[in-house]
């Protein structure tokens, strides 16, 4: 908080100054915070002074009154719907992915439970025609799959033009992780990059099952203070800037010791979640990639909506929802 100068107001004059800061007054919050009474009776400082000083500070300082019918405008004008790809889905996230909110979609990681996230960036960069940013903490992501999952999803499809529209970030510990999400920050508080202008949706993929069980070797109140280092910072990017998270994760719950303190943490972090499940019949091996799969979505944490919910879907060789 700022500290008292002479020259905030006429009252406060050098004289009035040096008897306040003998008494130990010398910002803005320690006179606001006063008893008027009591300190003038410290410093010797007359009342009204006391008082017309305090008058300006708290019309200087003080944040202005918001009525909340202004702050609900604000959030229905910032908060979109970013849909993720099939409209059985959409239905039961309540019309998609919202910006604003850390979406989690915990996996089995089989080939087919992946396709929820590659369907939700193929949707953002052709049907809304905006960008994406991918942090890749596994080096898992796989340019040429997917140029061919693009190409398999509409007809007429610029490819080149879509994946222009997807920027991966390869980050492999948690200091880069930090730095990578500070810099999109900054990134998109300067608005004068025309990708981050048009960015919508911000996949990080990986984060449980790569960069928290990394830590499990450091006291966890270290790697706690960590995660609410991350969680900050994906709070300012779903909050200040209005984009879509979405979180691809394995099972926090499965695991023990250190990893499961800051597993446990990090569960309460998502305001909505997703469980997936392959539900394909006849196995999941390699052999997979060659025939349509089947999934099972159910919704087990939501702010909005009633959890429990579930749906079974299809995937094709192209892990696109048929």
């Amino acid at each position: 908080m700022s500290r008292l100068r002479t020259e905030i107001c006429p009252s406060l004059t050098s004289v009035v100054l040096q008897k306040l800061q003998s008494v130990g007054v010398v910002s803005v919050v320690d006179l606001v915070s006063h008893d008027l009474d009591v300190l003038s009776t410290k410093s010797g400082v007359s009342y009204r002074e006391l008082a017309a000083i305090r008058r300006v500070l708290l019309a200087e300082h003080a944040a202005p009154v918001v009525a909340g019918t202004t702050l609900f405008d604000v959030v229905v004008a910032t908060t979109s719907i970013v849909s993720v790809g099939i409209g059985v889905l959409d239905n039961l996230l309540g019309g998609g992915i919202l910006t604003g909110e850390i979406t989690e979609v915990v996996t089995d990681r089989s080939y087919v439970s992946d396709a929820l996230v590659m369907n939700t960036i193929v949707t953002v960069v052709t049907a809304m025609d905006k960008n994406v940013v991918y942090v890749d903490t596994s080096n898992n992501f796989d340019v040429r799959r997917f140029a061919d999952v693009l190409a398999a999803s509409q007809r007429n499809v610029d490819v080149e033009s879509a994946m222009k529209r997807v920027k991966i970030a390869k980050c492999f510990d948690m200091m880069q992780l930090l730095g990578q999400l500070s810099a999109l920050c900054e990134s998109s508080r300067l608005s004068n990059d025309s990708f981050h202008t048009s960015l919508k949706l911000i996949v990080l993929d990986g984060i449980v099952d790569n960069i928290l069980l990394s830590m499990s070797h450091i006291p966890s109140n270290s790697g706690c203070g960590y995660v609410s280092q991350l969680v900050h910072l994906l709070h300012l990017l779903t909050t200040d800037f209005c984009y879509a998270v979405l979180l691809c994760n394995g099972d926090v719950m499965s695991y023990n010791g250190n990893s499961a303190r800051l597993c446990r943490l990090w569960h309460s972090v998502p305001d909505t979640r997703l469980s997936v499940v392959d539900i394909t019949t006849g196995g999941n091996g390699t052999d997979s990639r060659m025939f349509c799969g089947q999934m099972k979505l159910s919704l087990s944490k939501s702010n909005r909506l009633p959890v429990g919910q579930s749906v079974e879907l299809e995937v094709n060789e192209h892990r696109l929802f048929t």
